[in-house]
């Protein structure tokens, strides 16, 4: 209660003296236990200082001692007698000044303000955090910021984040944690603050040997946790946390609180202390460092392996794609080269049957006694001469239906042939050659007019048949 509180040192002290006399009268149920603190907190940090976790809470008090019945063994009250109300006549003025009394000096501890009170009752930092508890980065920036605005900005470089995460990181990275605990309430606080941890020797200390310092106030839900993890009694505070084994045989670890530096030390006192447990643990951390130095080479080793076997994989079926890729390039250009010469096969064909259509349907020589016929002479590629009698009514185009199938007169007659006139609709046949007047030289393109109407062909002529280049170079392959 806040009353109780509110008490000077003298009346709490008859206070006692009188609740110990009522205890030794009446008996005591004990007061009400406050329940444990909430420990939220990764890693479990053991007290090297005393020999016990730090995180170990302080056992809850015994239960009392069973009530007995009092129906059965409380005695029948007997009669007041003529003593007791003396005894009571008596006692009621002493009650009444102690109740005036009381209630004057609540009166005048209401009047004063809260700091007065504090100093007054000397409240204890233990007594719980008076702000609700927030997320870490948000108290470590608060917190940073309260301390610059009272102290300026030569202090320690506190981590920012929570005391879980410092822990985390001094742990992993196996540096020592500094811990400052934080109190308004006490009057050593602000000229440590100023003083001590503004210390230029002390912070050059500090950077030098890679300390990682984390600073809560116990105001905080969490700089509270801490301190009472951390069991702190006396304030301003440090504590000291390091990483070390369980025993040199051991391979577990564990975080541990080498020392606690509690009220004021000076800058120097600091750095004293700092270095004989600096000095006392370096080995342990050495020795830690490179365990995990071997192990990281022996990771670092595994992956080098790892990674050139992955990439001798990658080179296999690199190499083995484009043994494939190759295989199927040649596969396919097998295969065009194929489907090429049958289609060059097929064109060949067709252009055989449709010629042997054409000359199947080429009229016949006219005889030397029909009228109106050119006689044409031919001087082929090879040098043979040929001549043939044309009737004035043809197109040029016998002219060429005629070189074009010379070789089926040679080779067969029109007999043997048996063609359908529908395979040949709309099949464009292209001539290989052309044929030439030579004097004046003039080829016969026109193979729509009739013989007759073409001056170069009509009553007769000697052509040339010349053939056209690409059918040139295959005769001269």
């Amino acid at each position: 209660m806040d009353t109780l509180d509110s008490l000077t040192t003298d009346q709490k002290a008859a206070l006692e003296k009188y609740l110990r006399a009522v205890q030794a009268q009446f008996g005591d149920t004990g007061p009400t236990p406050r329940p444990d603190d909430d420990d939220s907190f990764a890693d479990e940090v053991f007290d090297e200082t005393d020999g016990v976790s730090a995180a170990t809470t302080t056992a809850p008090p015994p239960p009392p001692p069973p009530v007995p019945n009092r129906q059965q063994d409380v005695p029948t009250r007997p009669p007041m007698t003529f003593t007791r109300s003396v005894f009571s006549v008596l006692k009621w003025p002493v009650s009444t000044f102690w109740n005036v009394t009381w209630s004057l000096l609540m009166y005048f501890y209401t009047i004063f303000p809260q700091s007065f009170r504090l100093a007054i009752t000397g409240r204890s930092t233990r007594s719980g955090p008076t702000r609700p508890p927030q997320d870490a980065a948000s108290v470590a920036a608060r917190f940073l910021r309260e301390y610059e605005e009272n102290y300026g900005t030569t202090h320690p470089n506190f981590y920012a984040g929570g005391y879980s995460a410092a822990l985390s990181r001094a742990k992993n990275e196996l540096k020592f944690l500094l811990v400052y605990l934080h109190s308004d309430e006490h009057d050593a606080t602000d000229a440590f603050c100023k003083e001590t941890l503004s210390d230029s020797d002390l912070l050059s200390y500090l950077r030098s040997n890679d300390f990682l310092v984390w600073g809560g106030d116990v105001k905080e839900s969490e700089g509270y946790q801490v301190a009472t993890t951390l069991q702190a009694v006396k304030y301003p505070f440090i504590g000291l946390i390091a990483l070390s084994q369980s025993s040199p045989s051991s391979s577990s670890t564990k975080m541990v609180l080498i020392d606690r530096i509690e009220g004021s030390y000076t800058a120097e006192q600091i750095v004293q202390r700092l270095t004989q447990q600096t000095v006392r643990h370096s080995s342990s951390l050495d020795r830690l460092r490179a365990e995990r130095r071997e192990r990281e080479m022996a990771r670092e080793i595994r992956q080098q392996q790892d990674d050139a076997y992955q990439q001798s994989l990658r080179a296999d079926r690199e190499k083995a794609r484009q043994q494939r890729e190759a295989r199927e390039a040649v596969e396919r250009q097998k295969q065009e080269e194929e489907r090429i010469e049958a289609e060059k096969i097929a064109a060949q064909d067709r252009k055989e049957r449709h010629l042997k259509f054409l000359f199947e349907n080429l009229p016949d020589e006219p005889l030397a006694s029909e009228s109106e016929c050119a006689r044409l002479s031919f001087k082929l590629w090879n040098g043979e001469r040929v001549v043939r009698r044309f009737r004035g009514t043809e197109p040029v185009e016998h002219v060429y239906i005629f070189i074009e199938t010379i070789e089926f007169r040679e080779n067969g007659s029109k007999a043997e042939f048996s063609l359908k006139a529908e395979e040949h609709v709309g099949y464009n046949h292209e001539y290989d050659f052309v044929l030439i007047s030579p004097f004046p030289r003039t080829k016969i393109v026109n193979r729509e007019k009739r013989i007759m109407d073409d001056p170069a062909l009509w009553p007769s002529a000697s052509l040339v048949v010349e053939l056209t280049d690409e059918a040139a170079e295959e005769g001269s392959s």
